[in-house]
């Protein structure tokens, strides 16, 4: 066969395909070839190549610049920069350190948010940090009753239930909680701290903006939300709690010893480390705490907290760590967690038992001991440090308390029945497990049965999520509402307590603190004599004022029954015992 039957007869046109072909064959060829032999890359590539890579990827990675809100507090002329940014290549050279002890008076160090150490020197102590932060402040309640006050009902519940963030917009008026528990709260928190040292709390140096910021906003909130039982006093250096009736110098201890002396919240101060960009935890104060302690984190990257959380390293890990770098201070977050446990678990570090019937007594167990154990978490950035803000809330309520909570029962039955056996093994013990999926699949048959939900619904996350249908009405006697909020019932008493109502509250604290002391323990258990409990709240010293013994009894014997005619009342399950934290309808 000639080239003219190859080709046809046009010549020209076949030619040009023959060559097209050619190219193509050609192409294939190479293209083949680089599979297996390697090939001077293309000029871009190999400036890629050549460049130096950085070895922290996260360390060119900084939070929205605060300039802006920097330039509404202070004049022109005390502004380092004009600019609203810094250039990343300066903020990485210039960085202000958290790995060692901070010099403020050094000028021309930035924070992770852009704001220089001479605008921190100029801002002074107490600025509005409504502005640095873009977060409002709280509304005023001044007719808060806190002998009154209960969490909000959270149930966390989610379904189909897998191992997310899960977080939700912060609401800001919400930020801090307190609530009638507070005086038995503070107390056992201060015995822990005697007791643990630093598996309770600690600073870092690195960590001194960060903690002093954490501090004045904790202040400035207290302050604003609360302006009958919180005040500033001489020029912003003295805070008055007019609760436990002290005044703490906010300039003569560590602001985490402020903190810790007038709120019963928990704190973890992750601070951004100058050479890779991650998250390191600086300081904290911590209590409430089961299977660990604070202390055995200290100084540890945000991944590495996290390692024996069941599908953390898979799922969350490297999402979570990204998430960190980029949380803008205007957009803080909550999230809730929870557990079930057969006591108030409230500090059970590693070494300890986390069952109260640890030890083959398992079976001695029953529905009546069990407490679902909410822990309400949020998350923000401080805008002038950049670190970012871990605050913890452990509630507890009588899982019984949920038996006429429409939907609850049968919502809680699916995910622990259901839900990843690696992730409910963490949340509960065993026997744990079988009692609460026995009581709870009762409930929600009985809730069918009684026409308070239908037999039909399909079991999933609920539209009022993290709450339930109702919830409000539940909660009209005794939600801690501002005033300002139509939405909520508000307080009757326009004044607030009386101090002698404040007194009696301080005084059965105190008297619960020393029947215990003998003791020793740190644990709070249930008064049961069948399961010998016993409660670990020690005395403090302090200007807190103790009534008689006799006027005691007599005052909380009052109180008892005032509170249990309420819940009566209300078709809440009968008080027994003391004044606890049973009667708070949780969080």
């Amino acid at each position: 066969m000639d080239l003219y039957h190859v080709v046809g007869p046009y010549p020209a046109l076949s030619l040009g395909v023959l060559v097209a072909v050619l190219v193509g064959l050609g192409y294939t060829f190479i293209k083949g070839r680089r599979s297996t032999i390697s090939l001077p890359p293309s000029p871009t590539y190999r400036k890629n190549v050549h460049a130096k890579a950085d070895p922290y990827p996260s360390s060119v990675v900084f939070p929205p610049s605060r300039r802006s809100a920097v330039a509404q507090l202070l004049p022109p002329s005390k502004l380092a920069k004009k600019q609203t940014s810094i250039d990343v290549s300066e903020l990485r050279s210039k960085q202000l350190p958290t790995t060692h002890t901070q010099d403020l008076d050094r000028p021309d160090q930035y924070t992770p948010t852009g704001i220089s150490t001479q605008e921190i020197k100029a801002m002074g102590a107490f600025p509005d940090y409504s502005v640095l932060s873009g977060v409002p402040y709280p509304k005023p309640c001044p007719s808060f009753d806190i002998t009154k006050a209960a969490f909000r009902p959270f149930r966390p519940f989610r379904w189909t239930y897998h191992q997310t963030m899960a977080v939700m917009k912060m609401e800001p008026d919400y930020w801090l909680e307190l609530e009638s528990n507070y005086f038995r709260r503070m107390q056992q928190r201060q015995a822990l701290l005697r007791e643990h040292g630093e598996k309770i709390m600690f600073w870092t140096p690195g960590s001194e903006l960060a903690s002093r910021e954490l501090m004045e906003m904790v202040v400035q909130f207290l302050c604003h939300k609360y302006p009958h039982y919180f005040q500033l006093e001489d020029s912003n250096t003295k805070l008055r709690n007019q609760l436990l009736e002290t005044t703490t110098d906010l300039v003569a201890l560590h602001p985490l010893e402020v903190l810790f002396r007038n709120v019963p919240e928990d704190y973890a101060v992750m601070c951004r480390n100058e050479t890779d960009g991650l998250y390191y935890l600086r300081s904290a104060m911590i209590c409430s705490s089961v299977g660990w302690n604070i202390g055995l984190h200290k100084n540890k990257v945000l991944r590495a907290i996290h390692d024996n959380v069941p599908q953390w390293e898979e799922k969350m890990a490297f999402s979570v760590d990204r998430w960190f770098t980029k949380l803008p201070t205007d957009q803080p977050v909550q999230r809730g967690s929870w557990g079930i446990e057969d006591w108030e678990a409230f500090f059970a570090p590693n070494g300890t038992p986390r069952s109260a019937f640890a030890g083959g007594n398992e079976s001695a167990c029953t529905v009546e001991d069990l407490q679902l154990r909410c822990d309400w978490q949020t998350l923000r950035r401080l805008p002038v440090s950049g670190a970012v803000i871990f605050n913890f809330k452990a509630v507890f309520n009588k899982l019984t308390d949920l038996r006429r909570e429409p939907y609850v029962p049968a919502l809680l039955h699916r995910v622990v029945a259901a839900g990843p056996r690696d992730l409910i093994g963490y949340k509960m013990e065993r026997h744990v497990e079988a009692l609460a999926k026995d009581c709870l699949a009762e409930w929600a048959a009985e809730q069918v049965a009684d026409g308070l939900v239908p037999a039909d619904w399909d079991v999933g996350t609920l539209e009022q999520h993290p709450y339930f249908p109702g919830w409000k009405d539940k909660m009209v006697d005794d939600f801690p509402a501002c005033p300002h909020d139509d939405k909520m019932p508000s307080v009757k008493n326009p004044n607030g307590p009386s101090k002698n109502r404040m007194a009696a509250m301080r005084a059965s604290a105190k008297k619960k603190a020393q029947k215990s002391s003998a003791a020793g323990q740190t644990r709070i258990l249930k008064s049961d004599a069948r399961r010998g409990a016993r409660e670990g709240i020690l005395p403090t010293s302090g200007p807190n004022r103790a009534l008689s013994a006799k006027k005691q009894r007599k005052v909380e014997k009052q109180m008892r029954h005032a509170l249990k005619r309420k819940m009566e009342a209300a078709g809440e399950v009968e008080m027994k015992g003391e004044i606890s934290s049973a009667t708070v309808v949780g969080e």
